[in-house]
């Protein structure tokens, strides 16, 4: 928002955020959104976080409102063909792609079988499933996909029935507060301790407390993309700010929904949800100048003089198709050293 501010704000006044905490959860991101809607006015929403919260949101709340809603991290391949009338965005690319890499991987790292553990939601369930068909269509075996639900003191039945076959992988597809019980009982009953992770479960403080180095060398995947313009400026940014280089996923593109929404109220001239919705592509999408996130003051005087921009984001290009998605890229990351780091390898399906 301070670069936004810092170059007039939009429609001439400063833009403002209204935190609402969506809990991961259905139910409390539903209460949230209206709320942020029905008593803060809003018109347009960065978020939910998850997949399942994300469509609920939207069936209940956004899509009848008309109120724009961009996730920046629910991957589920599901919201891509959700009856949405337009108004669901993301700014991160699909669990279709992340399956597809996720498996490849897999097969690169030697592994022959695999299981999974997987949060019981619409994320959980759609890159389990993708990674599955991709991994067994590389000449793999997926042993055991099990689900898992969130706030359990315990998971180890769930445990035995997923290393049961003795999978030579364990994939844990999910959040911190789940992964971090079911992990660290799989270390301490000797059920596996091989791993590979996803966007979900890349968290240095997860891997902290369970002791990072009882991880070393496992590989995980995420949206992410690679070195540009755009990420440096984003990084130089953020560090000036908060005094460090982020590392848990989705930042660049919660910072690149927030730019998107407000230069679209920009080009659109009122703060209105079809308004905004009409103009996302047009500041999102070429033909245009192209500005990223170090050029946001000169993107607001190109949309004040009427002229075309396309904005390139921290995240890739953010080129918005027709069904609300963005074809960008999967980074491999993996433990090294203790920390999460970047393979450097940023592919695509």
């Amino acid at each position: 928002v301070e670069p936004i501010n810092n170059g007039g704000g939009v429609l001439g006044q400063p833009l403002e955020i209204v935190h609402k905490d969506g809990g991961t959860s259905s139910q409390v991101a539903i209460e949230a959104a209206r709320a942020l809607i029905n008593v803060d006015g809003v018109k347009a929403i960065v978020g939910p976080l998850g997949s399942g919260a994300t469509q609920s949101v939207a069936e209940t709340v956004t899509i009848p409102q008309q109120i724009v809603q961009i996730s920046p991290s629910a991957t589920s391949p599901a919201l891509t063909v959700l009856e949405d009338n337009d108004f669901l965005f993301r700014t991160t690319v699909s669990d279709a792609a992340q399956g597809v890499i996720l498996a490849r991987v897999a097969r690169e790292q030697g592994f022959n079988t695999a299981s999974a553990l997987y949060i019981n939601n619409a994320y959980g369930e759609g890159l389990a499933n993708v990674f599955k068909e991709n991994f067994e269509r590389e000449g793999g075996r997926v042993i055991e996909l099990v689900p898992q639900e969130s706030g359990q003191p315990s998971y180890v039945s769930e445990l035995r029935r997923a290393t049961e076959g003795n999978p030579d992988v364990l994939v844990a597809i999910g959040y911190p507060e789940s992964a971090g019980v079911y992990l660290r009982e799989a270390l301490e009953g000797q059920f596996t301790d091989q791993f590979m992770f996803v966007d979900g479960t890349k968290s240095q403080d997860m891997f902290d407390r369970l002791g990072s180095e009882q991880f070393e060398g496992s590989f995980g995947t995420a949206p992410g993309a690679p070195d540009s313009d755009a990420k440096s400026t984003f990084e130089s940014l953020y560090e000036e700010k908060f005094g460090e280089l982020p590392t848990n996923p989705f930042i660049g593109e919660t910072f690149d929904a927030m730019v998107l929404i407000a230069l679209a109220i920009e080009k659109a001239g009122e703060n209105d949800g079809p308004a905004i919705r009409d103009a996302l592509r047009d500041v999102a999408n070429p033909p245009g100048e192209v500005v990223g996130p170090g050029d946001l003051t000169r993107a607001l005087e190109l949309i004040g003089d009427d002229q075309d921009i396309d904005y390139e984001g921290v995240a890739g290009s953010q080129n918005i198709d027709e069904n609300g998605d963005v074809s960008n890229t999967i980074e491999i990351w993996k433990i090294e050293g203790g920390k999460i780091v970047s393979t450097g390898q940023f592919e695509s399906p």
